[in-house]
């Protein structure tokens, strides 16, 4: 007695492994095209816009005068407040093009990958002897690009931080440190939010002990000491 199997019994197991194999090939694909988007971003953040903004005004490095921050507040203390706003939306620029090029290329997770980069970046830039900024803006910016809502409670949370504790750097990290907060609750762009918040402690830790030490001016008085500079 000769056995016939139906012909879809031969052909469903190749095409599932054909499948399969394909299902691979896409997620490889994807693993790329991620670590490329995280490394171009990393590349992005590491353009050192307060040094362009110092020398295309004629002033100092930021990082040997003022806080010695390579930051848009230091090049509005420094520099001046145009030049201070344009370096603080460059670098907001950067986290919002970063996190929508990862969110294209790989949803939600590539890209919170991309603007985290893109703040290391902001922080040990590639370009500047891996002596930058504190990546705050870039990560503001970030949340923009990937979670809109997120990015306007952040400044909002920042805007009153300013208004009410009257310190740049404790209301940076006062907005970032609750937008995580936020984001674990909520269960949504956690590995940004976590993330973000240890780097920005990480980058202000010698600025958050000067807080505790009570050294740090507010920012009406650090105007005052480099108007007298």
């Amino acid at each position: 007695m000769v056995f016939r199997a139906p012909l879809e019994a031969l052909i469903v197991p190749e095409s599932g492994s054909e499948t399969e194999n394909g299902r691979g090939c896409v997620s490889v694909v994807t693993l790329i095209l991620a670590a490329l988007a995280a490394g171009v971003s990393y590349l992005l953040g590491s353009i050192p816009s307060a040094l362009i903004a110092a020398r295309l005004a004629g002033r100092p490095d930021p990082r040997t005068v003022g806080t010695g921050n390579a930051g848009s507040t230091n090049v509005a203390l420094t520099v001046g407040p145009a030049a201070g706003v344009a370096v603080f939306l460059a670098d907001l620029l950067k986290g919002t093009v970063c996190g929508l090029a990862g969110l294209a290329i790989g949803g939600s997770l590539v890209g919170d990958l991309c603007v985290l980069a893109a703040a290391i970046g902001q922080i040990a830039p590639v370009f500047a002897n891996f002596r930058g900024g504190k990546g705050a803006a870039t990560t503001l910016g970030g949340y923009l690009g990937v979670a809109p809502a997120f990015g306007v409670l952040g400044l909002a949370c920042w805007g009153i931080g300013l208004v009410t504790i009257r310190r740049g750097v404790i209301s940076t990290v006062t907005a970032i440190v609750a937008l995580a907060i936020v984001t674990v609750v909520l269960g949504e762009h956690q590995l940004l939010g976590v993330g973000a918040a240890v780097l920005t402690l990480v980058a202000h830790r010698t600025h958050l002990a000067a807080w505790r030490r009570g050294e740090m001016p507010t920012i009406r008085e650090a105007l005052r000491d480099n108007r007298r500079q």
